[in-house]
């Protein structure tokens, strides 16, 4: 039975959650484009996506997506949702890495997903940058 993309949607972040990054990739398009404005980074391909979970990851190893509003119009996926995590990594930014701060941190963040047979074809992530400074001791 094929999944609906509400359903694809909901799964990609419980496998985020879960870290199964692997079954995350199996579920993106070879050329899947992935836009994270608040670490002004785009990444293209499955490869990438991969990376730019896992380096997250690598900063909230234990972070996990709750969401909050989730609105499907055809191929597209709207997602609002909060992010829980410890900053016990290094965290990846434009900037270059922001060494860990130990602390519980709380993400607000929306994103954008369009899906296409099944496969994700797109993904834009927003997310508030400067609470994340703060929550972290940056700012």
């Amino acid at each position: 039975m094929e999944k609906t993309n509400d359903q694809l949607t909901r799964a990609l972040h419980e496998n985020f959650s879960s870290n199964m990054f692997e079954q995350c990739v199996e579920m993106a398009a070879p050329d899947v484009k992935i836009t994270a404005h608040a670490l002004g980074m785009t990444y293209y391909g499955r490869e990438a996506f991969g990376q730019f979970m896992a380096g997250f990851k690598q900063a909230f190893p234990d972070m996990v997506i709750h969401h909050e509003n989730l609105v499907v119009d055809g191929k597209c996926v709207s997602v609002q949702f909060t992010a829980t995590g410890i900053h016990s990594g290094p965290l990846q930014t434009s900037a270059g890495d922001i060494p860990p701060s130990g602390k519980k941190v709380t993400l607000h963040v929306a994103e954008f997903l369009e899906w296409e047979n099944g496969m994700l074809t797109s993904l834009t992530n927003y997310q508030d940058s400067g609470s994340l400074m703060r929550q972290i001791g940056v700012m």
